[in-house]
């Protein structure tokens, strides 16, 4: 080995143990979220009609876990959810969530019914919106980027659950926590000990989120979120949304996750929540959402059939 290989395995071997002992200050100083975990559960954002208050009692948790425990959801009457009940898909053999010992309903805290509070025009723009969905097939922009296999808010903020593919791996160090979710394979970047945001005219898909240690709690704000994602009237990013999340490691199993989420151009308040995060196994499988699925190219080829059997609004045999 050449003198020049030798002090370049020396300066690698030192890099590796300076970085070993700053790992080491950090793990002391702060709480290490590292590691592969899930908040699967029957528990969600919104509280489901069944209850009408946050906690509820073990009897009445048992029961409602008996009726829906890996039971996939129920399609409405009247409507048509082809693959979107199949029981493969979805991982409801969980029970509610519990928090501090007691059955939760909903993730949601405040407003007291647990239910986001909606402004009247986001009321209407999410009729639309479902409306859309199940009307508008004129091409693949029109669909949602989730539906195209493009981009979906799985790694927040906020975390949520949707039913399956509720898993995330954290990657701390002592200057960043990576949040990568299995659901569409995002990945987001929190900047720990940043002094400020990035200026407001600059944008970002999941925002651009700084942490700062309240003890052993990692407190992250995002901000500077695209116009698509506040949903302000006009795409104007000037009216922005504003997250707050709360990373507390209660044992090495459990996570209390809370968060508040501000945004005027849809919500007439500020709302908070507080979530439970448990460790799970891995590994996490890849996300391949396209990988030999043919749904997008079916539902735009099944689309143009029906438009070519309309004729002067009947349908043709």
């Amino acid at each position: 080995m050449s003198g020049i290989a030798r002090s370049l395995a020396v300066a690698a071997l030192l890099a590796l143990a300076a970085s070993a002992q700053a790992r080491e200050r950090h793990a002391a100083a702060h709480s290490d979220f590292s590691g592969l975990w899930s908040n699967a559960s029957l528990t969600s954002a919104e509280r489901p009609d069944d209850f009408k208050t946050l906690t509820v009692t073990e009897a009445e948790a048992k029961a409602y876990e008996a009726k829906h425990r890996g039971r996939p959801p129920e399609v409405p009457p009247g409507e048509d959810d082809v693959g979107g009940v199949q029981a493969e898909w979805w991982e409801l053999d969980v029970p509610l969530a519990r928090i501090r010992g007691l059955p939760r309903t909903s993730w949601i805290v405040s407003p007291a019914d647990g239910q986001k509070p909606y402004t009247t025009a986001a009321k209407a723009a999410n009729k639309a919106n479902r409306t859309r969905r199940k009307t508008d097939f004129a091409g693949p922009e029109s669909r949602d980027a989730d539906e195209r296999c493009i981009a979906d808010d799985a790694a927040g903020p906020p975390l949520d659950n949707g039913g399956y593919n509720d898993n995330y791996q954290f990657v701390q160090t002592h200057d960043q926590l990576v949040i990568y979710a299995e659901w569409m394979h995002s990945v987001r970047i929190v900047r720990i000990g940043a002094a400020a945001h990035l200026p407001a005219v600059v944008r970002l898909a999941m925002g651009d989120s700084i942490g700062r240690w309240e003890g052993d709690t990692l407190v992250v704000e995002t901000t500077n979120f695209t116009p698509l994602e506040v949903a302000a009237p006009d795409g104007n990013p000037a009216a922005d949304m504003r997250v707050v999340e709360r990373f507390t490691r209660l044992s090495p199993t459990e996570m209390l996750y809370a968060y508040s989420v501000t945004n005027p151009a849809r919500y007439t308040q500020t709302w908070r929540a507080e979530a439970l995060l448990h460790a799970t196994r891995g590994p996490i499988y890849e996300y391949a959402c396209h990988e030999g699925n043919y749904g997008l190219v079916n539902m735009l080829a099944g689309a143009r059939r029906l438009e070519g059997r309309v004729v002067d609004g009947a349908v043709s045999p």
